[in-house]
């Protein structure tokens, strides 16, 4: 009996018990489709632009851009941004100024790129929607 209650038990802890994505009961593969484009404030690009696409369900995607606002879109390793609306949230990695170390406390000044309102998903207005085909043009012109 003893024996017969650790071979189920070594079975379940082997084969697992579901939910990891491979295609159980439930389980919907995420839509992506390529997205990629330059984020401008006020006309002038966004250096460093961090850029994150959160779908309605499922997992966000996010690009880091680069010194001229140009961004591609990842999520969960994979290229592309999840197919449907999606709530956008644009921040800058420039603009941090470390002052030098005089043995006090030092303060991170930081001078933000971006409007404050899309730093968060609960403050920004801007919607994308994402087609199947996708969008490497994407231009998010923020004021």
């Amino acid at each position: 009996m003893v024996r017969s209650m650790c071979a189920v038990l070594l079975a379940l802890t082997l084969t697992g018990c579901g939910g990891g994505g491979g295609g159980g009961a439930g389980y919907t593969k995420l839509k992506l489709a390529p997205v990629s484009g330059v984020v401008l404030v006020n006309g002038t690009a966004v250096e460093k632009p961090v850029v994150t696409f959160f779908p309605e369900k499922g997992a966000s995607g996010t690009g880091v851009g680069d010194e001229k606002g140009n961004f591609s879109i990842r999520t969960n390793g994979s290229r592309g941004a999840p197919v449907g609306k999606c709530k956008v949230t644009v921040t800058s990695t420039a603009g941090y100024e470390i002052p030098p170390s005089d043995g006090n406390e030092i303060k991170i000044k930081i001078k933000p790129k971006v409007p404050a309102k899309y730093s968060s998903v609960d403050t920004t207005d801007l919607i994308i929607d994402v087609p199947e085909a996708g969008n490497q043009d994407l231009k998010l012109e923020l004021d």
